[in-house]
């Protein structure tokens, strides 16, 4: 494992670490999602090494003098309905549950995949956790099948990256925020620099950026300078995607071109002296894009304020002897309605566009030409939404009504 001190002018902070803690740095990374695919590749990764101790024995805490037999593992966060439900209760789940035995009785444990150590939180994994969670199998038949109405559960554990920034972190209790986990509380998980980026997108950008900055550590050497290029990888396919999504925006999935992406990163790279001064010259250039689509966003704004779509949809609802359906359910339908009308007649407006006023007005023709079509359409969509609200509820009173049925018969 290589040390933790890289220093070079080219990085924000003069050193490595300190670029990883660039605030600048995240906030441009995550303009293409860097957080969530770091975080959902470390989420597989860290439930694979915890899969292998199905079967072995291993102390459930690290000063645990006894060794427990490892049954099951179960992964928790690949099955979004449990987060879903468990979240609409207040309560957390964690990645991941160990299934233990001692004699008869079941032992569980939290685990939770933590790339980030500073962001770990006792409560997180502890026993309440849990105990909430096996409170939710009447509702969640596939949670946790097969364990004892009556199991132990221990306080939890994290599974972070065994590499020089989880260890400094967990010495010096600061990072973004302060460290507030004891090493005892961490499962330090064997990480390969280089396989960590295998199918993650974006990572194909990390090699001509940092061949800007030409450090004494590589890539597929140092997952801290993976994680550095990385970021500024994802930096770039946002820009990428900031500079080609449409101005008119209407239900737009664009795919990322990555070998573009990689391309234009390695011709900026020639002319800037630093990766950061690339990414930061890019970003400018593409805020111009940026400008341009919310201007034409304030200008397609729905042509009914938001402040009257309440008390027009109470009348509404009123005039019908029904209770109104949500404001923000009437505004979505309606918005979605309204900008589809607006593609239509001015098709998607691809950046940039060298005439800004000029397509402003054409949109602000259009929205003219729609207002008195919006005022039917809301009345529609309300009605719509009353109707489909009140079919939701007589069939749920249906299922009821069948169910008190099952129950009465002999």
């Amino acid at each position: 494992m290589r040390g933790e001190r890289v220093d070079s002018p080219r990085l924000p902070g003069g050193d490595l670490v300190s670029a990883l803690f660039d605030r600048e740095v995240m906030g441009l990374a995550d303009r293409g999602g860097g957080s969530n695919l770091i975080g959902d590749r470390w989420a597989d990764l860290a439930a694979d090494y915890a899969s292998t101790w199905q079967g072995t024995e291993r102390r459930i805490h690290a000063d645990d003098p006894e060794r427990l037999r490892i049954v099951r593992v179960d992964r928790l966060d690949a099955t979004p309905r449990i987060a879903a439900i468990a979240s609409k209760r207040g309560l957390q789940n964690p990645d991941l549950v160990l299934i233990a035995e001692r004699g008869e009785r079941h032992i569980l444990q939290a685990a939770d995949a933590k790339f980030s150590v500073e962001t770990a939180r006792a409560k997180q994994v502890s026993s309440d956790v849990v105990c909430g969670l096996l409170d939710l199998r009447e509702l969640l038949p596939e949670l946790l099948p097969g364990i004892d109405t009556n199991p132990v559960v221990e306080q939890g554990v994290f599974l972070s990256p065994d590499y020089p920034l989880t260890h400094l972190m967990l010495r010096r209790r600061h990072g973004i925020v302060r460290t507030t986990v004891r090493p005892e509380e961490v499962v330090f998980v064997p990480v390969d620099p280089a396989g960590f980026w295998d199918g993650v997108a974006g990572a194909t950008i990390m090699e001509p950026l940092a061949a800007i900055d030409d450090l004494p550590v590589k890539t597929s050497e140092s997952l801290m300078a993976g994680v550095y290029y990385f970021r500024l990888a994802r930096a770039a396919v946002g820009f990428w995607l900031d500079a080609n999504k449409p101005l008119l925006l209407h239900n737009d999935a664009l795919e990322v071109d990555e070998v573009a992406v990689r391309h234009e990163a390695a011709s900026r790279g020639r002319q800037a002296r630093s990766a950061i001064e690339s990414i930061r010259r890019w970003d400018s250039e593409v805020q111009t894009i940026r400008n341009q689509r919310a201007a034409v966003d304030q200008v397609a704004a729905l042509p009914i304020p938001g402040r009257e779509l309440r008390p027009m949809a109470a009348r509404i609802a009123a005039a019908a002897g029904a209770e109104p359906p949500s404001a923000n359910q009437v505004r979505r339908r309606l918005g979605a309605w309204y900008r589809g009308e607006l593609r239509k007649r001015l098709g998607p407006v691809q950046p940039p566009v060298a005439n800004l006023q000029a397509v402003l007005e054409q949109v602000a023709a259009a929205g003219r030409d729609l207002a008195p079509r919006t005022e039917r359409e809301f009345e529609r969509i309300v009605l719509e939404l009353m109707a489909e609200r009140d079919h939701s509820i007589e069939g749920d009173a249906s299922a009821y009504s069948s169910r008190s049925a099952e129950e009465r018969a002999p």
